[in-house]
């Protein structure tokens, strides 16, 4: 899954069958003798019944080749046994999700995305985890931490990670090389010098070419200057961090020294479609992008040939060099909704997913990071362009994920209109993290 949207899910049936012992036949070396009667006073063996096959539902929500390689690895699951068949049905919104688990008929397996799972299981619409594990043996230090953390709240696991994603920073080697540059920039200090030297811009206040979108994830880089959204020892948000202030002061700065959002809106709509040779980064009007770890297959796919480009951990503040290498990890996941009809048979099929071999066939086909660092050394991404790299990222210990608490979806759109309250010229970053924490602060106090 390339992006964080809404999900809706059809069900997947899982169908299994034990097929019965024959009684009564001959065997090998009877040399075509009939079996013997049963003696006087014995019983003869009883035929057991052909068990039934357990069916379950599974709603996904991958679609086209994504929806393919998941149908695939469907097919192999009930390849994989004799006793459930799965079949699955792509479903795309999250809120029939909830309304099947609330009226009392959700599917057996469903997928979700990591930072639904505190806010959903505390409301009773996943079921927990923890039991399953522990007798399966899955055990959560199996998991690059972030990616399972996303998962649980208060010492629950609710989900189980199954593809994850993090931002790295792709450069056009020619460009930066026409200005001088043979490496990208690695501290915030460098990339604000590589953005004054990189822009095209004309007299007129157009824009032809940036550096880079300035627009850039503001949880990343609120960790990467040494911020953070909550402390769990505490039970208090953080947006008024220093390091969250001054994250969205510097990309505020960066939307400024361009014209701000008049001007960036302008030149955004000269844009193609993301991942398609029209794609703004191959034709050149950015320098640099800050993608997920699908955009190397899309430039192998997609871009001119011979494209010649990097890809390096996105710029750190050299004034907090203890947060180099920070990345926000958002998984992609699958769970048992509350009042499923075959939760042994769900998670049978959830664990199947969690084992190495089949967690890496199904996200190289998808060109996402798997979960464990187990399925990352699996040969299924030996072919995926900008792997190695990610991989190397994905096990820095300055990996983590925007935190597990019950009101993520409201915090997160409060973030979003502060930062765009900002990037429009309407309150400084200051003002913007005040009014975050003053319209959480009801929501902080009633989970506490």
């Amino acid at each position: 899954m390339q992006a964080i949207g809404s999900i809706k899910w059809k069900g997947l049936a899982v169908v299994t069958m034990c097929l019965a012992a024959l009684v009564g036949c001959s065997s090998g070396g009877s040399g075509g003798k009939t079996a013997e009667p049963p003696a006087p006073g014995t019983t003869a063996p009883k035929t057991e019944a052909p068990k039934e096959k357990v069916e379950i539902s599974f709603w996904y929500s991958w679609r086209g080749a994504e929806g393919e390689a998941m149908e695939k690895a469907i097919a192999d699951f009930n390849a994989s046994q004799d006793r459930i068949v799965v079949k699955g049905t792509l479903e795309t919104d999250q809120k029939k999700q909830l309304t099947a688990i609330t009226g009392g008929s959700p599917p057996d397996v469903a997928n979700n995305f990591g930072y639904n799972s505190a806010a959903w299981g505390i409301q009773g619409a996943m079921t927990p985890l923890d039991s399953y594990m522990q007798k399966t043996g899955l055990k959560a230090s199996d998991f690059i931490p972030a990616a399972i953390q996303q998962t649980q709240y208060k010492g629950v696991t609710y989900a189980m990670p199954l593809a994850m994603h993090i931002r790295m920073l792709f450069y056009n080697k020619d460009i930066l090389a026409q200005a001088g540059y043979d490496k990208p920039p690695e501290t915030v200090q460098q990339l604000e010098e590589y953005y004054d030297k990189l822009n095209v811009i004309e007299p007129s206040g157009e824009i032809k070419r940036l550096a880079i979108n300035p627009n850039l994830d503001i949880y990343h880089y609120a960790y990467m200057f040494g911020g953070g959204f909550y402390d769990f020892a505490k039970q208090e948000i953080s947006p008024q961090s220093p390091g969250f202030i001054k994250a969205l002061t510097f990309m505020n700065n960066l939307h400024q020294k361009v014209g701000g959002l008049e001007k960036l809106n302008a030149f955004y709509k000269t844009f193609g479609q993301n991942g398609k040779p029209d794609d703004p980064f191959f034709v050149g009007k950015y320098a640099m992008v800050s993608a997920g770890e699908w955009y190397g297959t899309m430039i192998k796919n997609n871009a001119p040939a011979n494209f010649n480009y990097g890809i390096a951990p996105m710029p750190y503040d050299a004034e907090t060099p203890d947060k180099r290498g920070s990345a926000v990890v958002n998984a992609s996941t699958l769970y048992i909704p509350k009042g499923a009809k075959h939760p042994d048979e769900a998670w049978e099929f959830i664990n199947w997913f969690m084992q190495p071999k089949n967690m890496a066939k199904f996200d190289a086909a998808i060109g996402n990071l798997p979960t464990t660092p187990k399925a990352m050394d699996e040969p299924a991404f030996k072919d995926v362009p900008g792997f190695k790299e990610y991989f190397e990222a994905s096990k820095h210990k300055n990996v983590v994920t925007f935190p597990s608490i019950p009101f993520t979806e409201d915090y997160q759109k409060a973030i979003v209109q502060g930062t765009s309250e900002v990037f429009g010229g309407k309150v400084s970053p200051e003002v913007a993290a005040k009014t975050i924490a003053d319209k959480m602060k009801p929501l902080v106090e009633q989970h506490k």
